[in-house]
This record gives C-alpha cells, structure tokens and sequence, in this order.
C-alpha cells in the first residue's frame, strides 16, 4: 500500500459545521471511556462518525494519543497491520520499532506494538471507523488478538453498521465491552428541540416537536429536512407541505437508499410500504416472497429506514421513507395495487385484526368487506386507545347497521364517550342502564361508557354510582370491567380527596395487567396514581410513576396519539414543579390540541396551568395571559366550568401582583357569580375544589388592596378546604401566602412560616412554590439566605495543594477518601496511582473496599452513593 493511502486512512475526516455536543452521548463516554472497547452499532445517518470525532477530542484533552483508522473491504490482515501501524505513528508522533516486521507478518507486529504502548504507559485510543466493511479473517484475527491482549493503557473504539462478528461474550461479562446502538443515538426531542432552535429560528416550539415526530429522531432525516425548509422565506409554511416524494429528501432516498439495493430488494421494499407494522409472515403473506424474513433482517441491519421495537409485529418503516415508498407504489399496475391490498386485508382477518384489515379492504374498493371488518374492529380500537382511527372508521358504518346492534351501538359510544360527541355516546349508555332486559356484560360495557362520558364532561358526580351498579358476576370474570370499575371509583375517590383511595384502587386495577384489552385501562390507571400524587403536591413521586408510563406508552404508540399526550400533560406539571420547564415544554409541544380534544377535564387543566406558568418564568405575562384565555375558550366549547373557574382564578392572581385594582375586581366578580355551576348534582363533587380557588383568589386580592384581615379569614378557609381535599401543594401556597401576610403585618411569625414551607416543598420536589405563589416570598427567602453583616476575612494565606476529603463517621480511611475525590473527577485507576503515587493495584485494593463499603457496583455508582451520603462535594 502506498504511504499516502496509509496517511489518508490513518487521517480523521473532519467534524461537521453542523454537529452539536449530545450532553446524554458525552455521559455515556465518561462512564464506558475506561473500557477495553467500545462499539457504536447503527446504519447510516445516525452520527456514528460524528460522536467518534467528538470522543476523540475528549480523549485528547484528557491527555490520550488518539489513533484514527477508516477501515476498507481490501484490509486483509497484512494491510490492516501497516495501517494500524500508520495510525499509532500519526498519534504519537514517534516511529514504531514494529513497522518493519508489519509486510511480513501481521501478528508479530500487532505483539510489537501492544508491547511499545503497554511500555510507554500513556492512555492510547485506537479508533476503527467503517470496520462492518472489514473482512472476516481481519475481524477473527488481527482484531480479535487486540482485543485479547490490549493493556490496560489501550481502548479500541469501533463504528460499525453492523454488529461486528467478534467473540467479545467474556469481555461483556467482565464489564470491559460495551454497545451504543441506535437507538442510543436516536435524537431525544429535546435535542432535536435545542438543534431546530438554532438552524430553524422561525419555528415555534410545537412546529419543532413536530419536525421531530416526523424524523423520528433519525439525525440524518432531520438534517434533510433542515436542509429542504432551511431557505424558504416561511419556514413554517414550508413545514406543512414537507415531502420525501420531492425535492432534498427524495434525492438522498434514491441516491443513498435505492442505488445500493439490489432491483429485488428494491421492488420487496415498494410493497411492503402498505403496511404500517410488519413482521416476516405478513411481508410473505402480501409479497409471495418465502424469503421474507430474511430480506427485513437485511433491511434492518444495512438501512436506516426499518425501524425494530418490541412487540408481534416488531417492525415497521421510518415515516419519511414509507412516504417515499408509497409514491413508488402509486406507480405499480392498479390491479397489482389491488392484489397486494387485499392479500393484506386477509392476512390481518384470519388473525382478527379487524381495524387493519378493513384499511385494506377499502384501499383495495371493496367497501361492503371494509364496513363488515370496521364494525367489528371497534371495540378492540377503543379498548387500545387507538380512538383516532376509530373514530375515522364510525363514518363508514352505515346507520341501519348500529340501529339493529347494541353492543355495535355501545363499541361507538365507547369511542364517542372522549370527545366532542360525548353527550350522545352518554344518552346510548343510559338507555342500555335503564333497560332491564340489558344482559349483563352489555350492561358492564354501558357503565364502563357512562363512567368516560361523565369523566370527560366533569360530571364526577355520577361515578360512585356508576360504581356501585357494576355487575359483580362480569367485574370478576373479565378484567377489563374489573379494571374500568377500580379506575372509576378511584375518579370519584382522586374528587373526594381520598388520594390514598385511588391509589389502593389502582394498586388492585394493575393485578390484573397492562397488555391486551388492558393497555387503555392499564395507562389511565397509571394517570389516576399521577394525579393522586401531584394532588397531595408530591411532584416527585408523581414524577416516578408517570415516567416510566409515558416511556411504555410512547414506544407502543406514536407520540401525538391519546395516551402518551394525556400522561405527557401529569409530568409535564411535575416536571416544571421541579424547575425543569424545557423538559416541561417539550414534553408538551405538539400534543396541546390532542389533550383538549381527547383529554379528561384534569388533563386540559394541568397542560394549561403549566404553560401558563412556564411563561410567566419567562416574563411573558401576555402569553401568560393568552395562554388562560385560551383555557377559557376550551371550558366554554367542552362545558367545563370548572376549568374556566381555574382560568379566570389564575388571571385574578396575575393582575393583583400587579395591583390592577379594578381588573381584579371584576374577575373575581365573574367567579364569585359561578357558584351555580356546581350546584347541580352531577359536580356537587367539584364545589369544594370551587370554593379552594375562590378563597386564594380572594386572598391575592386582598394583599393587593393590603387588605390584611380579609386575606387573613380567607386563608383560613383555604386552608381548611386544601386539608379536607388533600391539596398539599395547594397548602403550601396557604402556608407561604400566611408567611407573606404575616410579613405584611411585621409579625416575628413570617420567617418560621415561610421557612416551614421551603421544608415540605424541598421534600416533595416543589421547586417553584415560592416564584409561583408570590414575589414578596422570593424577596423573603433572599433575605432568609443572606450571611450575617461583618467585616471582611483577610484572604488565607496559600496552603500547597492537597486533596481534602470528609471522612463521616470514620465509614472511610482517608487514603479512601482520596481516591473516592479523585473517582469523582473522572479519573482512571492509572492517573489516581500516579496521583497518590501508589501502584495500580493499591488503587484497585481500596476500590475494592470502596465498593462493598458504599453498597456500589460501579465507579460512577460509587461516587453517587458517596455523594448521597455526604461523603464527596
């Protein structure tokens, strides 16, 4: 090989213009840097050569000689040698005394070489950048002997398309391997979010969420779609009409995607792009190719675009490249069309998935096959939470149908019961409850219907009878009735304030599972426990339910659809409680016209409080103020005045902060003036919540006028009816506006008051209680923190450097405490041996100790549990 093409594969491309530092990518780094190897799996376009780049500048500021090689199909074992050789030449500057041996035998200089590094005993990186296109007799022997006997100074670092076939199964046990796959370096939204910020300025927060759920985190889809709108004078405009089926997106797909697929595999991938989930089986059922099976794994492992998640049908296509198949399938034959259509309609039938075989059957014309397929996909729609598409299919089946049907009748209210048809889907309800000769599982169904009809209009009143009237025989023989009868009772519990009732009553529901005809019931479940602990104003806990259920429910579901959009709406307000609102916001972006839509009334409520809030952080008091307008307009179109209590409450307290006398007045002679509304029986539930929000408002109006006595008798009903409803973060606004008032009044109380309040806040992670209850509070608490006046401290005199470490209750002997401080500064056994000037194994003897002491299994687990124990700063 000529020394150039050495230089060339040996010389790192350089970073592009565009890339941003993944603080999650860089985490992982500090936590895997100091092992044997590292591999990073995933097909083109998801920055695998990029996150190697900016690996290599960390090493390298960290002191590492960092070694670069591209690999290629021509790397047998020799040639590989002499390149590596190159590499570790270029790295370290210095020849190699095993570069001569390299032409005549590739094992006997890799020895060499292993010995030059293992000697010098400076921290060496080897990076193998394209090593899927190694051959095998490479990856089985040169570097399978690397791996085998690199020291302890020396990490190899592989990007790869592939999984590399390398036997690295002990490596793994021991800790000293470890894969980041693509799914890894899929874009979270919030990085998709801070990048879109930065190339896309005109685009708003929910037009950058919806860039992302359309690349799906892919990096190179959303780079293309940066580039195709990037230029256009309306941004958002351009958004809106964004299509793989032209321009820069269409190009990269037949380019870099149809160019290096074979004709065959091309062709297979154009008709399976009907199907929204694949597996093996349905691609042979549709395609008549017996080779299906292995053609998809092909996919999967050389592309970008067949996306692998859990699940029967673990497959299905990124959304940019169905598009992009889709258009191509527009061109085949009609009939041909029709055929494949109608293979798929079949397919799904004989496994009774009704909803996807009648999508099929009305593709393919044959509409009465489709009507037939859709009435009986239903109840399973409902039951999944996929009412979008249900409520697309009620449209199609025609009136004479459902006329003669109940339980076809009952499948439709089900599906209307969240939404704007509730009231209709609530009158067939009551029908089937007020007729005797309703057998009994129907009944169940009807109740399961009423008991959502209700919950969506905010008619909490009507559910502990719902509840009682339960068929017993059926709530034991089927789960799903037994679990809509708990989530029911356990609505009217959240409303009565027994937070500990709903969560023994969802404790009972998640007995019986979360799959199947359960997943709906199983997730609002989840959404009731949420709402529990965000009404007792532990944000915290509220936070560890819901996240792991929003993680479930977005890898079932899309992003946007019901589920995942109303458990967004609880973290998002537990998350911004804890002084997090960008995650608040992303969480929320793109979703707000699925959760006033399809949302439960609590649900439409916390998503706006915390908009709301989040722009007033921002001091943008008209958002502020639009965004409550807006609640508003929802409460009055859905008929929900309880939130419109909310709104005009919330406006109450922003303008008396401003002491916006007669602005106030007249807001809260509009609330006062909504007391009727919750006179009917089916709110009775609601008036205590009424008369918490009324009495806080009237508080902040009273402090605004100064009227101190009046704020005084008003808090003390407020009080009352948060201890009686179980509001504890509604308490805690009770506590610091009587430390404000108390302040007013000169009184020695404030102080402990307010102090009081930042305890139990601090405890339940409600960060922002004081910066959302009232400005007089934040100026309390900086006085609270200021130091006692005296006269300044002349500076110490220098002391040489010396690592000081605390040492609690003698848990650590101080060589211990030293190591632990150097761990927590991220360094290798080898830096803190040369620190302490001990020997590598004295640091691995304490480390030893260090972990069976602090209960870790790993460095950074150390250094946490050290950090949790007040052992490290």
């Amino acid at each position: 090989m000529h020394e150039s093409e050495l230089t060339l594969k040996a010389t790192p491309p350089r970073i592009p213009r565009t890339a941003i530092e993944r603080a999650r990518l860089q985490a992982y780094w500090n936590d895997a840097h100091e092992r044997t190897a590292l591999a990073v799996v995933a097909p083109a376009g998801f920055g695998k050569t990029t996150l190697l780049l900016q690996w290599r500048r960390r090493w390298l500021a960290h002191g590492a000689r960092v070694a670069w090689l591209t690999a290629d199909d021509h790397d047998d074992p020799v040639r590989f040698a002499e390149a590596l050789l190159q590499s570790i030449r270029e790295a370290s500057g210095r020849q190699s005394s095993a570069s001569a041996q390299a032409r005549s035998t590739g094992f006997d200089a890799l020895t060499e070489l292993l010995g030059d590094i293992a000697q010098q005993g400076v921290e060496t990186v080897l990076m193998i950048d394209d090593a899927e296109r190694l051959p095998k007799a490479t990856l089985r022997g040169p570097v399978h002997y690397l791996l085998l006997n690199a020291p302890a100074n020396l990490h190899l670092v592989f990007g790869s398309r592939l999984a590399l076939q390398l036997p690295v199964a002990e490596l793994t046990a021991k800790g000293n391997f470890a894969t980041l796959s693509a799914d890894a370096l899929r874009l979270r939204l919030e990085e998709s979010i801070e990048l879109l910020e930065k190339r896309l300025p005109q685009l708003g927060v929910d037009e950058r969420a919806h860039l992302h759920d359309i690349t799906e985190g892919w990096p190179l889809g959303l780079q293309l779609a940066i580039a195709a709108i990037e230029h256009a004078p309306d941004q958002a405009a351009e958004l809106q009409v964004l299509s793989a089926r032209h321009g820069t997106i269409q190009e990269y797909f037949v380019e870099s995607l149809l160019a290096q697929l074979s004709p065959a595999l091309a062709d297979f991938l154009t008709r399976i792009a009907i199907l929204d989930r694949m597996s093996a089986d349905l691609c042979a059922a549709v395609t008549g190719d017996a080779n299906a099976a292995e053609l998809l794994d092909q996919l999967a492992k050389e592309t970008p675009i067949v996306m692998v998640a859990e699940g029967r049908d673990s497959m299905r296509l990124h959304a940019l490249a169905r598009d992009f198949l889709l258009a191509r399938f527009e061109h085949l034959p009609k009939a041909e069309q029709v055929e494949l259509h109608t293979r798929a309609a079949h397919w799904f039938a004989g496994c009774e998935r009704f909803h996807e075989a009648a999508g099929h059957a009305l593709a393919a014309g044959d509409r009465v096959q489709a009507q037939a397929f859709a009435a009986r996909s239903l109840w399973t729609l409902s039951t999944s939470g996929n009412y979008a598409e249900a409520r697309e299919w009620i449209a199609h089946i025609p009136a004479k149908m459902m006329a003669n049907d109940l339980d076809l009748r009952l499948a439709v209210a089900s599906i209307l019961a969240l939404g704007d048809r509730s009231e209709y889907a609530l009158e067939i309800a009551r029908q089937a409850i007020a007729d005797p000769g309703t057998p009994p599982l129907s009944l169940a169904v009807a109740l399961r219907v009423a008991a959502g009809a209700a919950a969506y209009s905010d008619r909490v009143g009507m559910m502990r009878d719902l509840t009682a009237r339960w068929p017993e025989d059926v709530a034991q023989a089927e789960p799903l009735h037994a679990v809509s009868r708990l989530n029911t009772g356990a609505l009217a519990a959240l409303h009565d304030g027994a937070t500990s009732e709903v969560r023994e009553r969802v404790a009972q529901a998640l007995h019986h599972g979360s799959d199947g005809s359960l997943r709906l019931a199983a997730a609002f479940g989840q959404m009731l426990l949420g709402f529990s602990h965000v009404w007792d104003g532990d944000v915290c806990l509220a936070e560890v339910v819901v996240r792991p259920a929003l993680a479930k429910a977005e890898r079932e579901r899309h992003r946007r659809s019901m589920v995942p959009s109303l458990l967004a709406s609880v973290l998002a307000a537990a998350v911004f409680e804890r002084d997090q609102p960008a995650a608040a916001q992303a969480l929320l972006a793109n979703r707000l016209d699925v959760i006033e839509r399809s949302g439960f009334p609590d649900n439409v409520l916390l998503a706006y409080r915390t908009l709301a809030y989040l722009a007033l952080s921002q001091n943008d008091e008209r958002r502020a103020l639009n965004v409550l307008k807006n609640l508003e307009a929802v409460a009055e179109r859905r008929q929900l005045p309880r939130l419109q209590a909310h709104a005009l409450a919330e406006q109450v307290r922003i303008h008396a902060l401003h002491g916006r006398h007669e602005t106030v007045a007249a807001l809260l002679q509009a609330l006062e003036g909504m007391a009727a509304e919750f006179d009917r029986d089916d709110r009775q539930p609601l008036i205590a919540e009424y008369r918490l929000m009324l009495a806080i408002a009237r508080t902040h109006a009273a402090l605004a006028k100064r009227d101190l006595d009046d704020a005084d008798q008003h808090l003390a009903e407020a009080d009352a009816l948060a201890a009686r409803l179980h509001r504890g973060r509604a308490a805690l606004t009770v506590m610091v506006l009587r430390a404000v008032v108390a302040r007013q009044r000169g009184s020695d109380e404030a102080m402990p008051l307010l102090q009081e309040a930042m305890g139990l806040a601090r405890i339940a992670g409600c960060t922002r209680l004081l910066p959302d209850t009232h400005p007089l509070a934040v100026e309390m608490a900086s006085d609270m923190t200021l130091p006692p006046e005296s006269p300044p401290m002349p500076p110490p005199a220098k002391a040489p450097a010396q690592i000081v470490m605390p040492v609690r209750n003698g848990l650590l002997t101080c060589k211990e405490a030293e190591i632990l401080n150097l761990l927590g500064k991220g360094m290798s056994n080898k830096l803190i041996a040369r620190t302490l000037d001990v020997s590598g194994e004295t640091v691995k003897w304490h480390l030893k100790n260090l972990f069976l002491k602090l209960s870790a299994a790993s460095r950074k687990h150390a250094v946490d549990r050290a950090r949790l124990l007040g052992l490290v700063q």
